[in-house]
């Protein structure tokens, strides 16, 4: 089967022009899986106007909902931990195709995340549109100009930081190669109460502790029962789940359908 080659490897894309970008938009909480630790050449950035997407920009978590703007530098490693509904525009950059290349985050080598209220994320929404297809008929000259506009919107580098605490509960959460525990337990890792874990992740993010500990369980599932041959029962107690029953229930609540419903269309979609 020919292999399909992610967006983020296409390097005549964004060589053609300096810049690349594209409209994305798609329903992904049945199909998500994580993009693996990846780094790029050049700068990419994505803009949503719906949906999250939680990424890992060497070892600091960014959470990008709608109405923000992800900026993620060149030859920085990222990953992708958590994805769902997503809709709005990504793409990459060089610095040298820019007329101004003296944006103090350009040489900073941390990420950025923008936010935009209402009116201005609309206006970004409708510049990036016109981008997509300046891009499509080769038109670099618009290309430049108009996001050269969106960048003069990025602030200094160090806003929007997460608390340290936050970034290590991720950082436990989605680590592969340890078997998921509780909100308490990692709270007790931490040092502080389940409580006090709650709330932070819920002030950094809109989410409790718990809702994380499913989101990582579900996509950790995904990922066994798409790559794996590992049965349900196995993959249950991979995700730290110890009954079958209740982890086939939790699954299709999350998902929609059973662990082997979901085995089956990945299977199907192979092909």
């Amino acid at each position: 089967m020919k292999r399909v080659i992610p967006y983020w490897e296409r390097k005549d894309e964004w060589a053609r022009q300096g810049i690349f970008i594209k409209r994305v938009e798609s329903s992904l909480p049945v199909e998500a899986t994580e993009i693996p630790r990846t780094t790029l050449p050049y700068f990419a950035f994505l803009f949503l106007l719906e949906g999250e997407i939680l990424a890992d920009v060497d070892g600091e978590q960014c959470l990008c909902r709608g109405g923000q703007l992800l900026v993620v530098p060149a030859n920085v490693p990222f990953s992708v931990h958590h994805y769902t509904d997503i809709v709005g525009y990504t793409g990459g950059f060089i610095p040298s195709a820019l007329r101004d290349m003296s944006y103090s985050f350009l040489t900073s080598g941390k990420p950025i995340l923008r936010t935009y209220w209402f009116d201005s994320a609309t206006f970004v929404a409708q510049v990036m549109d016109r981008m997509v297809a300046a891009f499509a008929r080769g038109d670099t000259g618009y290309l430049i100009r108009a996001f050269d506009l969106i960048l003069y919107s990025i602030p200094s580098p160090g806003e929007a930081k997460a608390n340290p605490l936050v970034n290590r509960f991720f950082e436990m959460l989605f680590d592969r190669s340890q078997v998921l525990g509780s909100v308490s337990g990692y709270a007790q890792r931490l040092g502080i109460s389940p409580s006090y874990l709650n709330k932070l992740v819920r002030t950094q993010t809109r989410h409790s502790a718990m809702d994380w500990v499913e989101i990582s369980r579900v996509n950790w599932a995904k990922s066994l029962l798409k790559d794996s041959d590992m049965s349900v029962g196995e993959v249950s107690v991979a995700i730290g789940v110890d009954d079958p029953s209740y982890f086939t229930r939790f699954f299709r609540k999350s998902t929609g359908m059973t662990p082997s419903e979901f085995r089956h269309r990945m299977v199907r979609n192979r092909k």
